[in-house]
């Protein structure tokens, strides 16, 4: 599998990218349906919103958060052609040992969870691993760990248009290691980070040296992973984020290039509204 590009560009011109556009409304793919990658047309029977249910971040689940993982129609077609591939492609079999399958992790995250997330969740788990931090510390931490939602050019996980995912082996049903630090954003987060264009110190914003006894499979899977999610399904890759792809949201359109995004703030289905509201009247978190 080829080598994941160097993504030390993306990430400089970065920040901003969200106030640069604004959702191209005549989009074919504008009004695209919300639908749950679970059904039998996709497969993804083992997809989950992230925050529905306890997690290494928050330790508990957040209020209000039902467990269907809704993406875009286009979005569930593009994963379904990934993940075809993953199963039946000779090289990913030979490069890993196994046909390798994706895991949907998390996808839609309506404007509120957003919000609670970026306004109540975060800096409270922010601020018990950190407990010496000033107010002002903990709200510049916050943009590392999650965004602020906006109404203009929507973060990408209220769009439906993202997803989070790993790389499973269809054999075992074990995630492939991918070599990050579980609760750590920076360094081995970067898709491009085992790659080692930080060899050349002009050549990448890497600062940390991956090891040199990095365990080979490691590196193959997020190649495989890549090469699946983005040559394959057309997709794009957050470049902070190894786990993170999109397409038609404001960020993977920056990354795209194209600068235009078309999917805005995505409208809920009543049936998930229904859902929202009686999860939060179940509250049994400390949130």
């Amino acid at each position: 599998m080829e080598r994941i590009p160097n993504l030390s560009r993306l990430r400089a011109n970065k920040p901003g990218y969200d106030t640069r556009y604004r959702i191209d409304t005549t989009h074919p793919l504008f009004n695209d349906p919300l639908v749950d990658p679970r059904e039998p047309e996709f497969g993804f029977d083992d997809a989950s919103s992230y925050y529905s249910k306890p997690n290494p971040m928050t330790g508990q689940v957040l209020p209000g958060v039902p467990d269907a993982p809704l993406v875009r129609l286009d979005i569930a077609k593009r994963l379904k052609q990934a993940n075809d591939f993953l199963l039946s492609d000779v090289e990913v079999r030979d490069t890993l040992g196994s046909p390798a399958r994706i895991k949907i992790d998390d996808a839609l995250r309506p404007a509120e969870v957003q919000r609670f997330a970026y306004e109540f969740a975060w800096p409270k788990i922010i601020r018990q691993a950190n407990p010496n931090l000033s107010e002002e510390e903990v709200v510049e931490l916050l943009p590392k760990y999650v965004a602020k939602p906006k109404i203009d050019t929507p973060t990408p996980h209220l769009t439906g248009g993202s997803v989070d995912v790993k790389l499973i082996n269809a054999e075992t049903g074990e995630a492939f290691d991918r070599g990050h630090d579980r609760g750590s954003i920076a360094g081995t987060a970067l898709p491009d980070f085992y790659e080692d264009y930080q060899a050349n110190w002009d050549e990448s914003d890497i600062e940390n040296l991956a090891p040199e006894d990095i365990n080979k499979i490691v590196l193959l899977g997020r190649r495989v992973l890549y090469f699946a999610m983005v040559k394959v399904g057309g997709l794009y890759v957050n470049p902070d984020e190894i786990w993170h792809y999109g397409k038609g949201d404001p960020l993977s359109e920056y990354v795209s290039g194209s600068g235009h995004p078309y999917y805005g703030i995505a409208s809920l289905p009543q049936w998930y509204k229904d859902e929202m509201e009686e999860l939060k009247n179940k509250k049994t978190t400390d949130f």
